[in-house]
């Protein structure tokens, strides 16, 4: 006999039949009455569980990289850029107002060349400056400070540089350069590289053209002057000299082993980036949600090119443009590195880790 017969046993010894059948009756509803009502908190439990990993479970926008309690070390900074489409993704951060929501004023300061940029970020001039991801390789290859990239801007496209000479230039083809003048932004970046890469693909090298060092804004004027022969310009200003009627294209600047090369990026020194990690976090944050706003919406770009270059509206209308990935993609940095070694603009491998900062 089970404990449960021998209980009843003993109450029926104890109390007449009628009532023995009562209290099993009652005790049975009660007992029934506590199971439905545990059965039905299960079901409310499994029911929030399911409902709460069904939400998590949903497609759903990414979430943003979570902001630090505290506000940026520094909340006005200097950004040094290029007046050319490669930094459109700092004029529309600007624009929407995307650094302001990070707690950060900007200050965007035209520079003449990533080169010009290197003593002024040294120094504290500027606390940030686009770059071209060479002139990072070879700084620091040459102890030049410590400068480390601290995020993308811009990836090349067909049209994005070219060679421009005079329309009514003799010049037809790459190898009539020959001992002719070339207006370049720097001696030392992407340009010098893209252009070594043109000359010996058309049978001819450095040897046999004089490199004038000439801002990219003052190209058209020093063509028109006549005091160089030829320029590697860049966009806007490619689609601007053709308007204007002063300059043509004698060809692209990007050839096979440069085609859609990463052309721009940030950079910081190293010292700055550890006394400002804040700062330098609401700034790419900023900065990626404008590369990825433009992703969706190129038109964004053509947006504000009017505002901080000579263009007009209509002209932007026509510029070819590049893209901006919001991150940086190792295997592109080793082609830009192996190219600057290709053409002995550095002498070692890049160490690419060391030359890229966290979160770049």
């Amino acid at each position: 006999m089970t404990w449960l017969g021998e209980q009843l046993g003993r109450i029926a010894d104890d109390m007449p039949e009628r009532d023995l059948g009562a209290r099993a009756i009652e005790a049975h509803q009660r007992r029934r009455r506590n199971f439905m009502a545990l059965t039905a908190a299960v079901v409310v439990v499994i029911t929030v569980l399911a409902a709460t990993v069904g939400v998590r479970a949903l497609p759903a926008e990414p979430r943003a990289a979570a902001r630090p309690s505290s506000p940026p070390e520094k909340s006005t900074i200097r950004v040094g850029v290029v007046q050319s489409v490669e930094s459109a993704p700092v004029y529309v951060a600007l624009a929407k107002g995307y650094f302001k929501e990070e707690g950060l004023t900007v200050e965007p300061r035209p520079i003449s060349s990533v080169a010009a940029a290197v003593p002024q970020v040294e120094g504290g001039a500027l606390d940030l400056a686009q770059t071209d991801y060479a002139t990072v390789f070879k700084m620091n290859e040459l102890g030049v400070g410590e400068f480390k990239i601290v995020s993308s801007l811009h990836q090349a496209a067909q049209g994005s540089f070219a060679v421009t000479v005079k329309t009514k230039s003799k010049i037809r083809t790459v190898a009539d350069l020959k001992h002719k003048k070339i207006a370049i932004a720097g001696r030392t970046g992407l340009g010098a590289l893209v252009l070594a890469a043109m000359l010996k693909q058309a049978g001819i090298s450095w040897r046999d053209v004089l490199l004038v060092e000439v801002p990219y804004t003052d190209m058209i004027v020093a063509m028109d002057k006549g005091q160089v022969d030829a320029a590697l310009m860049t966009e806007p200003l490619i689609t601007l000299g053709r308007e204007v009627g002063i300059t043509r294209i004698v060809s692209d600047a990007m050839p096979r082993e440069a085609a859609n090369l990463y052309s721009a990026g940030m950079m910081a020194t190293d010292k700055w980036i550890r006394g400002h990690p804040r700062t330098l976090a609401a700034f790419q944050r900023a900065l990626v949600k404008a590369q990825r706003l433009i992703a969706s919406n190129p038109q964004q770009v053509r947006n504000v090119l009017p505002g901080y270059t000579k263009i007009s509206k209509a002209m932007a209308a026509d510029v070819p443009l590049g893209s901006y990935p919001a991150r940086l993609d190792l295997t592109e940095l080793q082609r830009v590195a192996d190219l600057a070694r290709a053409y002995k603009m550095i002498t070692r491998p890049a160490d690419l880790m060391n030359a890229v900062a966290k979160g770049g």
